[in-house]
């Protein structure tokens, strides 16, 4: 795509698709198999030519698109050096906006590898909980039990939009939840949901003999 075409390793963009019913037109929305598929495929279209800039002076070839699960979907690059910083590729404000655009989660990975080294199959799955395979986050929903939810959710959009390190945000959240009862984990029962499509990603990564850990 840009600089000098080389194969040190591999970028994998990996789309994750999340339930919006007021966004109609998004990728997230429940299709037929075959109409998501090609809204899948219009979407890592699109977003190639968005993560392009973000890139550079690394140079970018498609190898594929693929659906790797339900509501799952994976754009596999050849990429050169020098490698990008997944973190900043993550917290990019264009990349925001297109994962809000279009009702997604977008995970970057870079592997480095010589040329003739074929990729690995997958064998080790690690998802994170909050806001992933569930829906809420939990700490949040601990200072919605003594009424100081806008405080603490404060701190943790700064850490999503990586403005603080999570180690700071993490303790000053902590510092706030004085005061929280024992038993608050009966009530998280109750009102803490699986995030749509987690269920069935698990199933078809162990169905696959994939080791899942949270």
């Amino acid at each position: 795509m840009n600089g000098h075409q080389g194969d040190d390793g591999r970028l994998i963009i990996t789309f994750f698709a999340r339930e919006r019913p007021s966004n109609a037109g998004s990728v997230g929305t429940s299709r037929g198999q075959d109409d998501s598929k090609a809204q899948y495929m219009a979407c890592g279209s699109a977003f190639a030519q968005l993560i392009e800039p973000q890139v550079t002076p690394a140079s970018l070839t498609l190898e594929h698109h693929t659906t790797v699960g339900p509501g799952i979907f994976q754009s596999i690059y050849s990429m050169s050096l020098p490698f990008p910083q997944p973190k900043k590729l993550r917290h990019h404000a264009s990349i925001a906006a297109f994962e809000a655009l279009h009702a997604l989660e977008i995970v970057f990975d870079i592997v480095p590898h010589p040329p003739s080294n074929p990729l690995r199959p997958l064998k080790l799955a690690v998802f994170d909980m909050d806001s992933t395979l569930i829906n809420e986050e939990v700490i949040d929903e601990l200072a919605r039990s003594i009424n100081i939810t806008s405080a603490v959710s404060a701190i943790t959009a700064r850490a999503m939009n990586g403005e603080i390190e999570f180690e700071q945000s993490l303790r000053e959240r902590l510092a706030l939840l004085s005061g929280v009862k024992a038993d608050v984990w009966e009530e998280l029962k109750k009102t803490v949901t699986i995030a749509a499509g987690a269920r069935e990603l698990i199933e078809y990564l162990r169905a696959r003999g994939v080791v899942t850990v949270v």
